[in-house]
Parts: C-alpha cells; sequence; structure tokens
C-alpha cells in the first residue's frame, strides 16, 4: 500500500499577478530620424528590493539601428556594457522602479533603410556570476579554472541553470565572439570547436550546432565555410603538435587550436535558441515588440492563450479568398514563437479585386463641374455636388459612386445624398476642416457665397479592394487531445453546477462566475442560455456516454479567437448577444504599406475556469484556476490550512488486476475529486469501475491509454466514502503488477472551490 499527502490551499481572494514584462502596442518610425520615442516596456510583479538583471536588445533590425536610454538613475552596467551612447544591446541591473524610470526614457535611432525593427526587454532576479545576451536570450557562466578541452565539455554538459541543461559555449557571430571578450576576463578559452574526428574539418562540437561544418584545411575548397562565422589569428589553425582544439581570445580577440592537455578557462552556455521570444529558462520573463522602419507592409498576430499552455505548439498561416466564401491557400503553417506571436507577411496576397462602387476622381480644369457647400459644424460634414453632365457616356449611377478623391483636399468615402438630374450630391463626414489655402489646387479653387466652386474634371473607376483574408490556427491531434483533456475536467464541471446551483433568490444573479467569458465558456449547447442542460451536457461528458467534441476532436470543436479588444469588454450581462464566438480562424483586413498588428485573446470551450484560457481584466480566479508563470497544469498558492489522505493498493485478484484508490478528507469538505489511472494497454484491458463514494455522480471514462475516474456533488454538497475500484483483464500471464500501472491525481476541490494539491511520496 503506498500513501498519498493532500494538502488543501486556501482560496485566492484577489487574483495573483505574477512576475512579467509588458511591450507597447506596435508602431510606425520615421526613417533617418533619431531619439524617437519607444517607450511602453515595464517589468511587474517582481520584489521591490530585488536587485534585477534586465537586457535590451535589437534581435531584428535595419542595420545601423540603434536605442538609447536617457534616464540611467540607480542602475549598473553590467560586465562588458556602458549605459550610457547608441546601443543594440545593454544588459544592467537595479531596482524594478529605477528599470521602469529607464525604460519610459527608451528612444530609437533608425536609419534611412526600410524593415522591421524588434526590441526586446528580458528581466530576471539577477544571478551572481552569470551573463545575460540580449541578442539570443542566452545565459553564460565563465568558469576561470584552468582544464582541458575534453574535461571541460563534460563538466559543462553537467550544469544546469534556469531549467536548462549547459553545453561548452559555441561561437556562431561576431557579436557573440566579441560578448565573449567583453565579459570574460580571460585568455584562451576553450570553446566548441574541434578536428578531432577528421583531421582539417572544424566542427562545432557542443550545443544546437552540433557537427556544423565551419572550416576545411585540407582538399580542394579549403577555407571558411561561406554563411559559417570565423575568427582565426593569422597562419591558425596550423596543427602543431597535434591541435584539434579552439581557443578564443588568444592574442588578443582571435581564435587559436591548442592540444587537448593543455589547461585553459572555459565558459558554460545555456539556452537552444536563436531568438530571445523564443527562451523557456524558470522564472525568467521577456518580451518584444515589432515595430516597422518606413511604413513597411507587416501582418502580424500575438495570439494570448494565458499562463499554462504552450503557445509553440501551435501554428497558423494565412488563406485567402475572393469571394468571402471559399478560402484556399498554399502557404504553409508557421509555428508561433513563446510570446505567442507570428508574422505572417509573406503569406499576404496583395493583388486587389473589384470592390463595390465606383470611385471618382480629379484632375484640375478649366469648367467648375463641382461645388463644396460650407462646413456643416454640427453635423461634421461637407455637402459636394457634381456636375451630372461629368456622368455622360461612362454608365455610372451617380448612386454607385461611394469614394471620391477631390484634388488634395480629401480622399476617401461619400455617402450618397441626391440626385435631381443637375447635380449628383454626396456628404463628406469630417471631423477636420478643409484647409483651401494650403491646397496645391488653390487656383481652381472659387470662393463664393457659401461655397468654393471646383474647377475639375473627373473621372470615374471601379473601387478596388484587398482580397478576403484569414488567419487559420492548427495543432497536431495528439497535442490538442491532451489540451483539451485538461482545459475541461471535473473542477470546471463542479464549478459550472456551483454557479448553477446559487443563483440567487431572483435566479439571476452571479456568485462564482467572475467574467462573461466563462459564461460564455459555460453554455456548452450555445444555445445563449448558461442552464441545467449546459450542466449535465458538462457532466455526461466527464462520464464518457456523451462528448462536447467529435469523435475526433478539432480546433473547431472548441477554439474561440477573439479580439483583445471585444474579450475584456464581454460581461457577465451581455455575454449572450456576440453570437456563437467558437472558431479556429480569424478573418482581418490589413492596409498596405503600414504596420498591420492584431492581439487576439484564446479561449477554450468548456473551460470555465479559464486553467487554460487567456483571463479577462478583472477576472478572480479562484484557487483552483489560479494562473502561475510555469507551463504547468499545476497550481497552489502559499497557505496551507489541512492534509488529507489517501491510500492506492494495486494487486492481482483471481485472474483480474485491480487498482484501488481510497481518500480520508480528515474532516474537509470534498465537493469534487478526478484521477488518472494510466495502465500498459499492451498487457491490460480496462474491464469496470466500481465507486463507493457516496452523495455524488460518479464517472469513469476510457480514453485508451488512461483511465478518468472520479464525484462531485451537483447540488454543491458534500461527498463521502470516497473510493474508487479499478479492475482490468490481463492479455498475457501477469506475476507481477509493479509497473503496469499508475494514478495521477488531476483535481479535487472542496466545497469552497479550493484546489487540493496531490503529491505521491
Amino acid at each position: 500500500m503506498r500513501i498519498l499527502l493532500v494538502t488543501l490551499f486556501s482560496l485566492l481572494t484577489m487574483i495573483g499577478f505574477g512576475q512579467s514584462v509588458t511591450a507597447p502596442e506596435p508602431k510606425s518610425f520615421t526613417i533617418n530620424t533619431a531619439a524617437q520615442d519607444a517607450s511602453g516596456f515595464s517589468l511587474n510583479g517582481f520584489s521591490s528590493t530585488a536587485t534585477l538583471l534586465c537586457a535590451i536588445g535589437l534581435p531584428t533590425a535595419p542595420t545601423g539601428t540603434t536605442f538609447s536610454l536617457t534616464t540611467t538613475t540607480g542602475l549598473t552596467a553590467a560586465t562588458g556594457y556602458t549605459m550610457s551612447g547608441n546601443k543594440t544591446r545593454l544588459a544592467f541591473t537595479g531596482t524594478m522602479a529605477n528599470i521602469n524610470n529607464a525604460l519610459a526614457t527608451l528612444k530609437i535611432n533608425t536609419t534611412g533603410t526600410a524593415g522591421t525593427i524588434q526590441i526586446s526587454v528580458s528581466a530576471t532576479v539577477n544571478p551572481t556570476g552569470y551573463f545575460y545576451n540580449p541578442s539570443n536570450g542566452h545565459f553564460y557562466r565563465p568558469i576561470s579554472s584552468g582544464t582541458t578541452y575534453s574535461n571541460a565539455k563534460l563538466l559543462s554538459s553537467q550544469q544546469t541553470f534556469k531549467g536548462q541543461t549547459g553545453y561548452l559555449v559555441t561561437i556562431t557571430s561576431a557579436d557573440e565572439d566579441n560578448f565573449i571578450f567583453n565579459n570574460v576576463p580571460q585568455s584562451n578559452i576553450w570553446f566548441a570547436l574541434s578536428d578531432v574526428a577528421q583531421e582539417g574539418y572544424w566542427r562545432i562540437d557542443a550545443g544546437p550546432e552540433a557537427g556544423t561544418l565551419i572550416k576545411t584545411s585540407n582538399g580542394q575548397f579549403a577555407g571558411n565555410i561561406v554563411g559559417q562565422y570565423n575568427n582565426w589569428a593569422g597562419g591558425e589553425p596550423n596543427n602543431a603538435g597535434g591541435e584539434h582544439y579552439a581557443v578564443t581570445k588568444w592574442n588578443g580577440s582571435q581564435w587559436n587550436d591548442l592540444p587537448n592537455h593543455v589547461n585553459c578557462a572555459y565558459v558554460v552556455e545555456f539556452g537552444t535558441w536563436t531568438n530571445p521570444d523564443d527562451q523557456t529558462f524558470t522564472d525568467f520573463y521577456s518580451n518584444s515588440v515589432n515595430h516597422s522602419n518606413g511604413n513597411v507592409l507587416r501582418t502580424e498576430f500575438t495570439f494570448n492563450f494565458g499562463n499554462v499552455v504552450d503557445e509553440t505548439k501551435f501554428k497558423s498561416k494565412i488563406r485567402v479568398s475572393t469571394d468571402n466564401v471559399t478560402f484556399t491557400t498554399n502557404n504553409p503553417f508557421v509555428s508561433l514563437n513563446g510570446l505567442g506571436r507570428v508574422n505572417l507577411t509573406s503569406q499576404i496576397d496583395v493583388q486587389q479585386i473589384g470592390g463595390s462602387g465606383f470611385k471618382a476622381s480629379t484632375t484640375g480644369g478649366q469648367v467648375e463641374w463641382c461645388v463644396i457647400y460650407n462646413y456643416d459644424v454640427s453635423n461634421q460634414r461637407y455637402r459636394v455636388g457634381i456636375d451630372k453632365r461629368e456622368f455622360t457616356g461612362t454608365n455610372v449611377l451617380s448612386s454607385d459612386v461611394n469614394t471620391l478623391q477631390l484634388f488634395d483636399l480629401w480622399n476617401g468615402p461619400v455617402t450618397f445624398k441626391s440626385d435631381d438630374g443637375t447635380w449628383a450630391e454626396y456628404w463628406i463626414y469630417t471631423p477636420t476642416q478643409f484647409n483651401y489655402n494650403s491646397s496645391s489646387f488653390s487656383s481652381k479653387l472659387r470662393q463664393g457665397n457659401g461655397f468654393y466652386g471646383v474647377s475639375a474634371e473627373f473621372t470615374f473607376a471601379p473601387n478596388l479592394m484587398n482580397k478576403y483574408h484569414k488567419v487559420s490556427m492548427d495543432i497536431t491531434q495528439s497535442d490538442l487531445n491532451s489540451l483539451l483533456g485538461s482545459a475541461v475536467t471535473v473542477g470546471d464541471v463542479y464549478l459550472a453546477f456551483k454557479e448553477f446551483a446559487d443563483k440567487g433568490i431572483l435566479g439571476n444573479e452571479s456568485k462564482y462566475f467572475t467574467s462573461g467569458i466563462q459564461f460564455d465558456n459555460a453554455d456548452v449547447n450555445e444555445d445563449g442560455l448558461f442552464d441545467e442542460r449546459d450542466c449535465y451536457s458538462l457532466l455526461t461528458h466527464l462520464q464518457g456516454t456523451t462528448s462536447l467534441w467529435s469523435t475526433t476532436p478539432t480546433l473547431g470543436d472548441a477554439m474561440k479567437l477573439i479580439p483583445s479588444t471585444t474579450f475584456d469588454n464581454i460581461t457577465k450581462q451581455n455575454w449572450n448577444t456576440y453570437g456563437n464566438l467558437k472558431s479556429f480562424e480569424y478573418p482581418f483586413t490589413f492596409n498596405n504599406g503600414i504596420l498591420n498588428a492584431y492581439s487576439l485573446d484564446v479561449s477554450w470551450r468548456g473551460d470555465i475556469n479559464l486553467s487554460h484560457s487567456s483571463q479577462p481584466n478583472g477576472f478572480i480566479p479562484s484557487a483552483n484556476n489560479s494562473a502561475n508563470e510555469i507551463k504547468s497544469v499545476a497550481f497552489g498558492s502559499n497557505s496551507v490550512v489541512g492534509d488529507v489522505e489517501a491510500d492506492i493498493l494495486m494487486e492481482k485478484v483471481g485472474d483480474s488486476i485491480v487498482a484501488t484508490i481510497v481518500v480520508n478528507p480528515n474532516g474537509n469538505e470534498i465537493g469534487a475529486t478526478q484521477f488518472d489511472v494510466y495502465f500498459d494497454n499492451s498487457i491490460l484491458e480496462y474491464t469496470s469501475t466500481q465507486s463507493t463514494t457516496s452523495q455524488s455522480s460518479n464517472f469513469s471514462r476510457n480514453n485508451v491509454l488512461f483511465i478518468s475516474v472520479g464525484s462531485l456533488n451537483t447540488s454543491g454538497g458534500t461527498i463521502s466514502n470516497i473510493g474508487y475500484k479499478i479492475t482490468f483483464k490481463p492479455k498475457t500471464t501477469v506475476t507481477n503488477v509493479l509497473g503496469l500501472i499508475s494514478v495521477k491525481s488531476v483535481e479535487t476541490l472542496n466545497t469552497s472551490l479550493n484546489k487540493i494539491n496531490i503529491k505521491v511520496i
């Protein structure tokens, strides 16, 4: 018999915002301009007294682009950096308040080259003895004690830092080489490059680039490999005396080859990604923004999944249509980065198609074929008349004109007003009055009594419009199955029953739901009402008798993509006025020549506690769905209020294998519980589940590789006598049950919706 210690955690009455880096909205900078405002980054949630390491970098930017900080009070530059001047990267330490004061003065200096400018800001509690490179998002730890190359490589691989395994540093760019030169005081530093496997063929010897050939010293094509960074000193490598391993910072800042037995310092590198956005260090937080220099067309999406879902499991692409009905694409799916971002500019179809209506355009003429009446201040509009003789022979009806280019005074939509056979009249709605005196066509404008006569010739052409576009999401089937299985659990079902049971005297009060999206997710039958039918649909889904999804779940069954500006406006009063929000695609429009950035929040049908969804502003989670900063399905707080014991027994009973789970609440009022019982289905075949649990609705669902079992009280009361007996039939002779069955606690809640965290010892 194995004993499980179960610790009950208290309800979080206020939302706990963890550490994070907030990024500003994207903007377009002006080319060849210094000191443009790039503020909007801020650190959040760190201790006010902690010394933090902060890094700013430009992972992507046109050559020559730099940034600077106007205010640096209280900050100390990291080794190899200075706080003053223009930078492409900078690392420094300070308190959160001083860092935020500095970030508020961040400036960008642009060049004459148009392109994307990515600014990345990262922060963590300052780790002594480690150096952070804001260009690639890696940490480096110099080891000053000398050792052989082979030992340095071995010792590096045995180190871990912030959840990442180390490796002997690799040098793949001048930027990284300079970083090591500026931050490591020692000379002759081993790095992962060797030709020991094949003389004269120098290959990277560790890390994510292991095996990459960068130089050959023999054969017809001897020399540096095109596209690979090399920094050898003159005459090196020369293999003098069997030299098969590389050092940097030799005779200054260059490389040399040395034999293995020489003792040199070395550097341990942590991180396998190339973009700081993709880092997965624990207790380390980063964010970035992609600005544009010179109004470059770019379409970028940010998908906000909350803190539990791994964004990199998802991928997206753009689909295009000319009729808004049939969407086709040859575009490949592109993976989201660690912040849920993806740039799909290259997938936009910029070829325009015919839109609705016609555009009237003007050129200077000799006859006043147009009149502009004085501005109507109260309605913020102009009345414009076009002489009907300008339409003669065009086959264009005056009512077909919905866009007007009127010299340099106006180029935009108009609203048809009337046609008396002599004049076709339109409204131009604008809060800004025309500046006639500054017009380049002022000689064609004659001021009259209450109007301007306009000498112009008109041409008419069909309006053009961009094709219809949608961004489409995808994920592997196995990852989707896993996500939906963990997003909708007994905690969601129990919360739904609690909310429905406590609707107040008038039947319209909300006690447990704190946001409108919770109601929308709980309305699983999508009829615009949250009622007992939804609750029992959730229960039968949990029991396995029916399912919220199709036989093979798809994103279309559950995913909701909602613009962030809309997401925060879904309230408990208006949630059912938004229609069916369920979709794995989002239609969007874009403007040529400017930045197009879209932020979409992600939620899931049935995810009532929002454990795997984005959480709206003002959302107050209960302990069973409190967010943390680790991509995990585990939750908790810091307040222990009681202990619960549980027993698990695995035994062979006759021709069957039986797993028995018994929970002793020890006086705690348990409202719901769920366990997943994993088994080797090549050896065992699931037979049945028996429950001893009283005052409850019990469930047992066969998920092929595991059995979900559990109970909940649908009226909000306490369940008791909690116990389950899961029986399997061996497919072959079994003499030992060890390793055939394992049990995972998914969720256990008390009647106040407090989460119970179960630890197996």
